[in-house]
């Protein structure tokens, strides 16, 4: 009873007090409210309804990170401010919607207001736009070419990196601006860790501005910041040292700009070497993905050290389970790093193979060329009929380029198929008209490895060859490889016959030339 009693004077008193507590009300003469604000409100229902919007809010934040942008929310981008459009930004590539309208509003609100970026906000809008692959060319040539090159003196480091990797990845080039950028990023190259030293590598070489300046102070940091590297970070690394060119290379001297472009080999061999010895401790740790595009690194740079190469393969044969969950992509780029690392691994070859009989339809053009040269290069050519034949439908998507390459594989690996040719020989005849010289050499150079000489093909083929002679295009090289295969199957053609006196002139010895060439154009060895 004396419970029950004071529960019910405790009652009592707290309804008193809600209807005699001051709401911030102030009362007019005539008895208007003039607002409604709580100062009295008593502990326990303050503490209450304090957890209840703390609790709210937070599941509110949770949810809305995960969910696409409401339609609300994104009818307000017409007049949105920079900081809100570039949460904005990284809202809807992270979460959507993944409309194509909501990401050509949200560019033209950022191209009204590009003016008054910062350095931070303009980094985040360009991440988001290459994390969504959303590549407005008109915003981005404007805003690299007007507004970026201000931003390059008063960025912070991390913004510096991020602008000028993300302007990389959107192909949004410009000559002026990575200029300006290398000068700041060359001098602050000891302040960066491993990754901002590879997305600034990655980036500059990405848009064949292979700066010599800026690459090798990128490259004496190499060996200094390996010490907390993930295995992630040396395939991106790895990746930006496959594509640094040499200072001879052509692609060194693509530049308008006066600044030397290209890296001398010794350099890039020793941040090599620095990576080769931290591989046994990042690889355990490492998945397929960064397996895959090390070992393919590798044979981009040739690097053949066999210590680093047996580490990678035990790696990739020390759990089976990882071959059933390569994409058909991954499973080209590893049996191709085998055959330009010749890799004769047999347990590795075995085991690439039954997946990729297991997986031949699921090649697109690309990858069934790739696949098709590396089984040709590893000698393992008993394989290509199957996969070929397999992969048949992707041949309708097949580019010249792409049939040429499979044309010349099939050659490599000395495969003789009668249903190869057939399947080949209409989708060639059908693009001989753009074939390049070295094309045509190569896929007259596979027909005539098995003395296969169909009209239907040799006449439109030789026809486009004899147009690059006209225009002198065509290089010694091709010239001869189509001479000596015209050879093997007996078949003149006269302005190949005729391109071929030129090269009699300037080499009379004919030491190039097959005994079946010399046969076929009525040549005689001195």
């Amino acid at each position: 009873e004396a419970g029950r009693w004071h529960r019910r004077m405790a009652m009592q008193q707290l309804g008193g007090r809600l209807r005699h507590c001051c709401w911030g009300v102030s009362t007019s003469p005539t008895g208007a409210a003039a607002g409604a604000t709580c100062t009295r409100w008593p502990p326990l229902l303050r503490a209450a309804s304090s957890s209840s919007s703390s609790s709210s809010s937070s599941s509110w934040v949770a949810e809305a990170g995960t969910q696409p942008v409401s339609q609300d929310t994104l009818a307000g981008i017409p007049w949105a401010g920079r900081s809100t459009l570039t949460g904005l930004f990284q809202r809807v590539a992270t979460n959507g919607p993944r409309d194509p309208s909501v990401w050509r509003k949200l560019v033209a609100r950022a191209d009204v207001i590009a003016h008054s970026l910062t350095s931070k906000q303009a980094s985040l809008m360009l991440s988001a736009m290459a994390r969504a692959q959303q590549r407005d060319k008109g915003f981005l040539r404007r805003f690299s070419v007007k507004f970026a090159p201000s931003l390059m003196q008063s960025a912070e480091l991390l913004d510096l990196c991020g602008i000028v990797s993300s302007l990389s990845q959107l192909d949004a080039y410009s000559e002026e601006t990575f200029d300006l950028a290398v000068e700041r990023l060359a001098k602050a190259a000891p302040q960066m860790d491993l990754r901002q030293l590879s997305l600034v590598a990655n980036a500059y070489v990405r848009a064949s501005h292979a700066d010599t300046e800026l690459l090798q102070s990128l490259l004496l940091q190499v060996p200094r910041r390996l010490a907390r590297c993930s295995g992630k970070d040396v395939a991106v690394l790895l990746n930006a040292l496959a594509q640094i060119p040499g200072p001879d290379d052509p692609a060194a001297t693509t530049g308008a700009g006066l600044r030397p472009r290209g890296v001398a080999r010794e350099d890039v061999q020793r941040a090599l070497d620095a990576v080769a010895l931290r591989l046994p401790d990042v690889l355990p740790s490492s998945d397929l993905l960064t397996l895959t595009l090390v070992l393919n690194a590798f044979a981009q740079l040739q690097f053949t050290q066999k210590d680093a190469l047996d580490l990678l393969v035990e790696e990739l044969l020390g759990d089976e389970s990882r071959f059933q969950h390569m994409t058909p992509r991954q499973l080209a780029m590893v049996l191709n790093a085998a055959a330009r690392l010749q890799l004769y691994e047999p347990r590795l070859l075995e085991a690439l193979l039954a997946q990729v009989r297991a997986r031949a339809r699921s090649f697109d053009a690309q990858g069934l060329c790739v696949v098709a040269n590396a089984c040709a290069k590893l000698q393992l050519g008993g394989d290509l009929p199957g996969l070929v034949h397999a992969g048949s439908t992707a041949l309708g998507k097949a580019d010249r380029q792409q049939l040429a390459m499979l044309c010349h594989a099939w050659a490599k690996a000395h495969q003789h198929n009668d249903d190869l040719f057939s399947l080949l020989a209409l989708p060639l005849a059908q693009r001989a008209s753009g074939l390049a010289p070295h094309e045509v050499a190569i896929v007259i150079y596979g027909y005539a490895h098995f003395k296969k000489v169909p009209p239907e093909l040799f006449g439109p083929l030789l026809e486009r060859f004899g147009t690059h002679i006209d225009a002198e295009a065509v290089s010694v090289a091709d010239l001869l490889m189509v001479v000596n295969a015209l050879g093997r199957v007996g078949h003149h053609d006269s302005q190949v016959a005729q391109a071929l006196e030129g090269y009699v002139r300037r080499e009379p010895s004919l030491r190039n030339l097959s005994p079946q060439a010399l046969a076929t154009f009525g040549l005689t060895s001195p």
